[in-house]
């Protein structure tokens, strides 16, 4: 059955991730103040729209408790009722009326941006936004990346964006739409550093560009850890490791592109 007791903290602990995450995002701004330098910048606006997204998050289910006997009958009495058993959570959840019926009441009594921050579509539109940035950090960081890429992607994010916007009872499929976008935008940026680790032969910026590809990795586990939850019926411990995920990306992109000095005495 459900497990509605890591509620509270789930919220507080994103709360908590959004203040870490908009800390990265100022220590970048900064940075870019200093040396005035585009990619910079990207990076300082990624780590600001995962801000926002982790608020959106905790709002959301913050909203979720108003409905809290309403979605416990969705997954635990009504299946009892019919059934006789309380059934775990899985596929059987589609299988359950209340799911709709708990959404149009809270579209109809929350309106439909409310609704949007409820279904996650708010903090996933964050989150989309954010990987945009990559993308641009990512053309801006390694400028031999072909431009061929561009018209493709925008069409894609649209397209994302656009299920996120209007089809916002479907968790699971937006979820995955986020997740292969945030493949494609992370593949091109591993892809690149990569490439530019194997090309150079300075030990200092081949470790950098290796930091960089990590920064990678954790966001496409970032988007995997909330799709897994999704899949297997929510509220799991994927989702306290998602957002701590995005935060620790935050680190190697940090030390492998900005390269602080204690980081080149050590390599040069």
């Amino acid at each position: 059955m459900i497990n509605l007791g890591i509620l509270n903290d789930l919220i507080i602990y994103e709360i908590l991730m959004a203040v870490l995450l908009f800390g990265f995002s100022i220590i970048f701004a900064v940075r870019y103040r200093q040396r005035q330098r585009k990619a910079i910048k990207y990076l300082s606006l990624t780590y600001l729209m995962f801000t926002f997204g982790a608020l959106f998050a905790a709002y959301g289910h913050l909203v979720y408790t108003k409905y809290w006997f309403l979605i416990l009958m969705d997954y635990a009495i009504v299946p009892y009722l019919l059934t006789g058993y309380f059934i775990p959570i899985g596929p059987q959840r589609m299988l359950l009326l209340f799911d709709q019926f708990t959404f149009q009441l809270v579209l109809y009594l929350e309106g439909y941006f409310i609704t949007l921050v409820y279904q996650w579509s708010a903090a996933l539109i964050a989150a989309m936004i954010g990987h945009l940035f990559i993308f641009l950090f990512t053309l801006e960081a390694f400028k031999e990346v072909k431009r061929k890429y561009i018209v493709p992607y925008l069409v894609l994010l649209a397209i994302v964006l656009a299920s996120l916007l209007f089809n916002i009872q479907s968790i699971t499929i937006n979820w995955a739409l986020a997740f292969m976008l945030g493949l494609i935008t992370q593949g091109l940026l591993s892809y690149y550093a990569i490439k530019a680790m194997r090309l150079t032969d300075s030990k200092l910026y081949k470790r950098g560009f290796l930091l960089v590809s990590i920064t990678a990795v954790l966001f496409i586990l970032f988007f995997l850890s909330y799709l897994i939850d999704s899949v297997t019926g929510g509220w799991t411990i994927f989702l306290f490791v998602g957002w701590t995920l995005a935060l620790v990306s935050a680190v190697p992109t940090y030390i492998g592109y900005l390269m602080p000095d204690w980081f080149r005495r050590r390599y040069e």
